[in-house]
């Protein structure tokens, strides 16, 4: 057995003994300090983002349409859990530098989600609340599919709000869901004169005229709207017929 004794250290060498110290007080408790700075991550944040515009330490482009957004895997990967999945899963994008979209996100929708991601901040309104719904929900951004929800259901009215059903239950956006479906009942009659009304899937069309809930004082209105819903219905086979 190897015994430390028993090593004979020659009068030249010199042997420093490193003790692991604990600070402490003249009373024997231990003295500890947590330094915190709170401004940190955003500092972090700001300095990516610069590197990144500066093409700075970046390890994959992003591509939609034509544009091209150079950008560090780690900070998407901590952002979105699509882009965590890809990056870590074998594909093939894990190897390749390049990340093409296409036309599946538009350029200016991407440059959004990115800017969130590189700045914690977007800022949303009527003509972008929709794209960034779609694009936040598609590539995993849910803080972004949240916020653009919670956009929507502030700016609802009887003439969207069965657009925004349809939406939001693509994207299981259950709040939004549940605030337009109601006002699509409240508000048939406005409802039903909506090109979104005539694109409305039979099951759709039927647990709206058939719910409960439905607000209508004549029930010759729904007939009439369900009877050009058919109408539109064949009209459009008609059409892709003749094509």
């Amino acid at each position: 057995m190897f015994q430390a004794d028993s090593l004979a250290v020659p009068e030249n060498m010199s042997v420093t003994v490193h003790e692991n110290r604990k600070s402490r007080t003249s009373t024997g408790s231990m003295n500890i300090s947590l330094f915190h700075k709170p401004s940190h991550p955003d500092s972090v944040l700001t300095h990516l983002n610069t590197l990144r515009k500066q093409c700075m330490f970046t390890d994959v482009t992003l591509w939609a349409g034509d544009r091209a957004f150079p950008c560090h895997r780690a900070v998407l990967a901590a952002c979105s859990r699509y882009f965590e999945a890809m990056f870590s899963g074998g594909l093939r994008e894990s190897l390749d530098s390049d990340v093409n979209f296409r036309d599946s996100v538009h350029p200016e929708v991407l440059e959004l989600l990115l800017d969130f991601a590189y700045s914690s901040r977007v800022i949303i309104n009527e003509e972008n609340a929709e794209s960034l719904l779609e694009a936040g929900d598609m590539l995993q951004f849910h803080d972004i599919r949240d916020a653009a929800a919670e956009f929507l259901e502030k700016n609802l009215h009887s003439s969207n709000c069965l657009g925004m059903m349809l939406l939001s239950d693509a994207h299981q956006c259950k709040r939004l869901y549940e605030l337009s479906w109601k006002m699509c009942l409240v508000h048939f009659e406005a409802v039903r004169d909506t090109e979104d009304f005539y694109g409305l899937s039979k099951d759709k069309l039927l647990d709206l005229i058939l719910s409960d809930e439905l607000e209508i004082e004549d029930e010759q209105i729904v007939f009439n709207a369900v009877m050009r819903w058919v109408r539109t219905g064949y009209v459009g086979q008609a059409e892709s017929t003749d094509c």
